[in-house]
């Protein structure tokens, strides 16, 4: 198997968890006309990120690796960037979604290639499955701007 995927798969739990803890943050300090939209849709989102947090991890342990699992580490690996505990309006916080989509959407379909690249069928068809749930996600975060 290949350490590259494994450290990728690391690198994008470890972004997984920053990620959750900014949710949560956004979900508080959202303000503005959307609030009750997003206020919603965030809360979907942290909890949808438990979810991939949870499956990353459980694969890399049933590939025989160590998934980082403490905050120090999360955050010192992490490439997310956290967010100050202030307000942020409504379009400021689907543009953060947004940039942050991007990463998801480019990273998931790197870890789903190196696990084809691999021969490791099933960590692909779980990145996939991601892939397809963000590229959702930028749709409908842009048909929210537009």
């Amino acid at each position: 198997m290949s350490s590259q995927l494994y450290e990728k798969m690391n690198l994008y739990l470890a972004n997984q968890e920053v990620a959750y803890i900014k949710l949560h943050n956004l979900h508080w300090y959202v303000k503005g006309r959307g609030f009750f939209t997003l206020h919603a849709k965030l809360e979907e989102l942290y909890d949808q990120t438990a979810v991939i947090i949870d499956e990353v991890a459980e694969r890399l342990l049933a590939l025989g690796q160590l998934p980082v699992a403490n905050l120090k580490k999360a955050l010192s690996m992490a490439t997310i960037e956290e967010l100050e505990d202030a307000p942020i309006s409504s379009d400021e916080t689907v543009q953060g979604l947004m940039a942050d989509v991007e990463y998801w959407i480019r990273d998931t379909k790197e870890i789903s290639e190196l696990a084809d690249e691999a021969g490791d069928g099933a960590t692909a068809d779980l990145f996939n499955g991601y892939l397809s749930e963000y590229q959702k996600l930028m749709w409908m975060l842009q048909s929210y701007l537009a």
